[in-house]
């Protein structure tokens, strides 16, 4: 059967994005339209007995332009989706809300369906635990790369002392042994299925830990580790209401919920975000590394150990240089987790209406303080220290 002509509006869209240096074909309209990528035109009823015209919506010609080059025989649409909304263009809500629900939906564990998950809780941390297991027996986990162990034992071999004495003092320490690549899988599939029944304040602690220089105190680690009367264990915070500031049981939920929730700007911000992690994780690695290659160590090697004591800047420069050429739904995972942070950091004066923000804006990177509502720090004035 023929196709039909393209309409008057198609013909102008088409001709506007020639106009651009793009060739677009009608066909390809017609397949981005069917996919949800690409809104359809509107529909101009100009009167009783005048009939019915048709007109592009305004933004349909930087989202055509975009897709002729960016999509391709192959691609799924859940990712060329993404990447559109994430370039700021004005793809469908419905195909924007879906794509999201189905990053969720697509993290699944190796065996996770062999049995179904018990409804008894403790029998279900069983079940999660030996999922947990086989999962990360069919991975190859990468803890610490190798990129980042460099780094430390350059410094190391310069400085030796990772942490100042009354940083130190504020570490308790631990007896615990230091967790191996493959229980840092186990428990991150644990806690995927679990949640808080999973992700105790000690249980995370051993995460901190694992990627510490060696030597490296962690006030951050020893709190979670020691929870003082004023904070407690985050996995324990409830308010009255039953609310969990960490949500108890399959996480995937939660995180669906959220993403559903969030506006469509702030999902948005959430990939921006992903974005400069990557980005400010690289120009962390590369100005100490450019320091320690010059022989005199400043602002990049001190802000280096910081993000050691600190704990959250260590863990997401690992995962972000772990992550070395990521994909979509790399980046994407890493949106939503981000966002599930900093959405529990917006919450937390439900929890602790005395929390201190001023610490936690020191705490968080600088890419994270308008998604968790921080304002940010004074900058300490740093002084070189030549080797």
């Amino acid at each position: 059967m023929p196709r039909k002509p393209p309409s008057p509006a198609d013909d102008a869209l088409l001709a506007a994005a020639a106009a651009r240096g793009v060739r677009v074909s009608a066909y390809q309209l017609e397949r981005w339209r069917a996919a949800g990528l690409l809104p359809r035109n509107l529909v101009d009823r100009t009167g009783p007995g005048r009939g019915t015209t048709s007109v592009a919506p305004d933004e349909a010609l930087d989202l055509a332009v975009w897709l002729a080059r960016n999509d391709g025989p192959g691609r799924r649409r859940r990712d060329v989706a993404l990447e559109a909304f994430e370039a700021g263009l004005p793809v469908p809500e419905p195909t924007v809300r879906k794509a999201w629900h189905d990053l969720v939906a697509d993290i699944q564990l190796t065996g996770e369906h062999d049995t179904a998950a018990p409804a008894d809780a403790e029998a279900r941390g069983d079940w999660a635990s030996e999922v947990a297991e086989q999962a990360a027996a069919a991975a190859h986990p990468v803890l610490m790369p190798r990129r980042i162990r460099r780094i430390d034992d350059r410094i190391q071999s310069i400085v030796p002392l990772w942490s100042l004495p009354e940083v130190a003092a504020l570490d308790q320490g631990t007896d615990v042994e230091p967790v191996t690549p493959h229980q840092s899988a186990v428990f991150a599939g644990s806690a995927l299925l679990g949640g808080g029944e999973v992700a105790s304040g000690p249980e995370v602690a051993r995460q901190f830990r694992a990627m510490l220089p060696a030597g490296a105190a962690s006030p951050a680690a020893s709190w979670m580790e020691h929870p003082d009367q004023r904070y407690g264990d985050p996995a324990d915070m409830v308010t009255a209401s039953g609310d969990h500031l960490i949500p108890v049981g399959d996480m995937r939920e939660p995180l669906a919920e959220l993403a559903g929730r969030s506006s469509l700007d702030l999902l948005r911000a959430a990939l921006q975000a992903a974005k400069e992690m990557y980005e400010w994780a690289e120009a962390q690695c590369a100005a100490v590394e450019a320091e320690l290659d010059s022989g005199e160590l400043g602002e990049a090697t001190t802000a280096w150990m910081t993000h050691a004591v600190s704990g959250l800047s260590r863990m997401l420069i690992v995962m972000a240089i772990r992550d070395r050429q990521p994909s979509v739904d790399d980046r994407a995972g890493a949106a939503l987790m981000l966002l599930f942070l900093t959405d529990a950091v917006r919450r937390l004066p439900q929890f602790v209406p005395d929390v201190d923000t001023e610490t936690l804006s020191v705490v968080f990177p600088p890419f994270l303080h308008d998604l968790a509502g921080l304002t940010p720090p004074h900058p300490p004035v740093l002084e070189n220290v030549k080797t």
